[in-house]
């Protein structure tokens, strides 16, 4: 083999690799998460948004150091109950998915203070999500067809363990489209402003 083959191989290996860490770091969440009758439940703890987001974000530039997200907070310190390894999770989760997007150039991450809870929605700059699979795309059926055109196949189960961490917190998950790609948003309850 040539050393260009090499390191091809040795990268595809490596992606592998990170692939099936994801795939056990997802399903130890969940186990994590749900007692013996299979109810989620978390135990939270009172954590700064901005330092979740720094951590999230951190350890996605390093895996994919190439990638530019675009980080927009409030300026005000945020404090929100909750779990903060698990919100971690659900917000790389999001970052992957928005990553395997064909000719991505960039990911946007943004919180926003709402009197119903604090909103972080992570959007892509591809071709969004095919309006069938919106209402089901939570579910963690995967899809036997590359229906949201983003060249990652069994992205199901991720976004299924982050609806399951989301409810765990009281909020809420949605899917959606904006002008120009996808859009998932959660929110959290019983967030405190300083």
């Amino acid at each position: 083999m040539s050393p260009e083959e090499k390191r091809k191989l040795v990268r595809n290996i490596e992606e592998d690799a990170h692939g099936v860490l994801n795939m056990v770091e997802n399903l130890l969440s969940v186990t994590r998460i749900q007692d013996e009758k299979g109810v989620a439940s978390v135990v939270k703890a009172d954590e700064s948004l901005e330092e979740v987001i720094s951590e999230s974000v951190q350890r996605f530039r390093k895996r994919f150091p190439d990638v530019q997200v675009r980080v927009s907070i409030p300026d005000s310190v945020i404090i929100i109950p909750m779990d903060a390894t698990l919100i971690e999770q659900v917000i790389n989760n999001l970052l992957e998915n928005a990553l395997f997007i064909p000719d991505q150039w960039a990911i946007d991450l943004v919180a926003a203070s709402e009197k119903s809870g604090l909103s972080v929605s992570i959007k892509d700059y591809g071709k969004g999500i095919a309006p069938e699979l919106l209402d089901t795309i939570f579910d963690g059926g995967g899809t036997s067809e590359n229906h949201t055109g983003d060249g990652h196949k069994g992205m199901g189960i991720g976004l299924s363990i982050c609806k399951t961490i989301i409810n765990a917190h009281g909020g809420e998950i949605h899917a959606g489209n904006h002008l120009r790609g996808a859009q998932f948003t959660f929110t959290l309850p019983d967030w405190r402003e300083y």
